[in-house]
């Protein structure tokens, strides 16, 4: 089973960059622009 990992930035383009590289080491991620997009996705 992946790891999941829960990017939380305000800046689109870091929480892509971020998302790529974690995902080219083998986990998934979920991305989030606010705490309260984040604590939906909880």
């Amino acid at each position: 089973m992946k790891s999941k990992i829960l990017i939380v930035d305000d800046d689109k383009e870091i929480r892509n960059l971020i998302s790529v590289y974690l995902e080219n080491e083998g986990l998934k991620t979920q991305k989030a622009e606010d705490a309260m997009e984040a604590l939906q996705l909880l």
